[in-house]
């Protein structure tokens, strides 16, 4: 069986998670980590040795050019993404890039032309879709249980850069591109949309604010921040379809905040990052029904009395169901999803569920439209 031989450039957090799943993967044989990147040669030196890595590398560019690989996860700075998937394009491999794609349209279409006349597969790493609730989120609406939707309208907010002193290099544009709350977690969300609703975006409208201009990135060093903290966008999508977003990255007390409710003709259904478990389907006049992960559609009572019964508080018995997993590993296994249909869809045709790069191109273009809406205060069609 061919196995595919992978290389991962990028070791921050994110690229931590891509190099779990990869190692979770490889037990299935068709997939193995053989070459990580990161500038910092002991950090690299050490996850090599812990994860057992052959390959070794503080200069991509080395490491793509005298390690023999199939595939390469990208997972660095935004602004990095260009020349690093032009270059792995380029050298006739399979990439798999961190979102956004790139920082501006321009260059996303020609990564799209690049991979077509290469004839290489390519993914964004939207993993939100790959959450099991979502997967049949999007079989009840292809199945008219919603009726005809109206609307998609939600949130993804965060508390990490509430204050001053809270520095991270997205907060330039120099680094992560001239939006930072919209296209570095507004971007999940409109690719979830746009994937449940079968729709497209097709025209906005934005407000961007910046609440913190100056921030801290060291004891003794301020910079002015040229990116939002937050942005609230209105979209049309195709077929009418109305949506709503709102994307913060100061609103304290909240990790993860990634919600969204769709409204149909006929019921509801509401869904949380924060509990991504499980769904809520809600109709006019009836009880509140839950949609689990595994497809089943039961009354929240249930799931209510469940609790009740499995809590020795409450003169029940513990329950026997596998151990609850926390929200980390619920998006680890996610991650883990997305990157093996990917790996999947080369080796044996599997249908990609997975975004690529011209839905990644596309959802550059939505970001573009917000900025300019934003800067022109009107509503701005998409590029096609």
């Amino acid at each position: 069986m061919k196995k595919l031989r992978v290389g991962v450039i990028g070791i921050g957090k994110i690229g931590l998670s891509h190099l779990k799943a990869i190692k979770a993967i490889e037990p299935l044989g068709y997939a193995e980590l053989v070459a990580i990147c990161t500038h910092d040669p002991e950090k690299a030196k050490t996850l090599c040795a812990t994860y057992e890595i052959p390959g070794c590398y503080t200069l991509s560019q080395e490491m793509l050019k005298h390690k023999n690989l199939d595939l390469v996860h990208n997972c660095t700075l935004n602004a990095m993404h260009y020349e690093i998937n032009k270059s792995v394009l380029e050298r006739g491999l399979h990439i798999l890039s961190e979102k956004p794609l790139t920082v501006d349209s321009q260059q996303s279409s020609t990564l799209v032309a690049l991979a077509h006349a290469n004839n290489r597969k390519t993914a964004v790493n939207f993993v939100c879709r790959f959450y099991p609730v979502i997967q049949h989120i999007k079989e009840l609406i292809e199945k008219g249980t919603l009726g005809k939707i109206y609307s998609i309208h939600g949130t993804y907010l965060q508390d990490w850069l509430l204050f001053e002193h809270d520095y991270d290099w997205r907060v330039e544009s120099r680094y992560g591109g001239t939006s930072r709350a919209l296209a570095d977690i507004g971007s999940h969300w409109i690719d979830m949309a746009e994937f449940l609703l079968g729709r497209q975006v097709e025209r906005v409208a934005a407000d961007f604010a910046t609440f913190l201009p100056m921030r801290k990135c060291s004891p003794t060093e301020t910079i002015t921040v040229d990116t939002e903290d937050f942005a609230s966008l209105l979209m049309r999508f195709e077929g009418g379809i109305h949506g709503c977003l709102t994307a913060s990255q100061v609103s304290a007390g909240r990790k993860s905040g990634l919600t969204f409710e769709i409204d149909g003709s006929i019921a509801s259904l509401q869904w949380s990052q924060e509990h991504p478990e499980s769904a809520s389907l809600t109709h006019r006049d009836e009880p509140e029904n839950i949609v689990d992960e595994a497809g089943s559609i039961f009354p929240a009572k249930e799931k209510e009395e469940s609790k009740i019964a499995g809590n020795p508080e409450e003169g029940g018995l513990p329950e026997q169901a596998r151990p609850t997993l926390s929200r980390q590993e619920i998006f680890l296994e996610a991650q883990q999803r997305m990157i093996d249909n990917f790996y999947r869809s080369i080796l044996f045709s599997e249908p990609p569920l997975y975004a690529d790069f011209l839905q990644g191109h596309h959802i550059v273009h939505i970001i573009e439209a917000a900025i300019e809406s934003n800067r022109a205060a009107r509503w701005v069609d998409i590029d096609r």
